[in-house]
């Protein structure tokens, strides 16, 4: 089940847990994201299973765009379609408030990923040189992908 999450102590930690398994060095702090949560134009979509979020999505929805900042599910839940789920809800409620398209940044030798994300109807726009400050890849370069939400 994909719902909305709201701010809260055990929803932050529950996504702390997540980011640092699926992120290691470079996941999102607890204060990153509470400032997240804090962000007016910041949402967070959850993939929920045996009562625990096991993976999420934060979007900004700003006028026309929807950029995704950040999807993560966690390793035992992956290869189930969470992650495309929680990019559809993305969609649809981008869709619903008036965007036009759905952007996002990817590490270009994140090839699962960027599977994913073509899978699910993103185009690669344009590349980012040294988008990342770190990288756990062999390049810093980003593709940025976008998915039109109107025709």
């Amino acid at each position: 089940m994909i719902k909305e999450l709201v701010f809260s102590m055990p929803n932050i930690f529950q996504l702390a847990d997540i980011e640092k398994e699926c992120f290691g060095k470079d996941a999102w702090s607890i204060p990153a994201l509470r400032g997240e949560f804090s962000n007016a134009y910041s949402h967070f979509f959850g993939a929920l299973a045996d009562n625990k979020i096991v993976g999420y999505v934060c979007v900004r929805l700003m006028y026309e765009e929807a950029q995704i900042c950040n999807i993560c599910v966690v390793n035992k839940y992956r290869r189930q379609g969470l992650a495309s789920k929680l990019l559809d809800t993305v969609a649809d409620y981008a869709r619903e408030n008036g965007a036009e398209r759905c952007e996002l940044e990817v590490n270009t030798a994140n090839v699962p990923a960027v599977e994913l994300y073509r899978k699910c109807g993103y185009e690669v726009e344009g590349i980012r040189k040294d988008f990342y400050r770190r990288s756990r890849y062999a390049t810093r370069d980003a593709f940025t992908m976008v998915k039109r939400l109107t025709e």
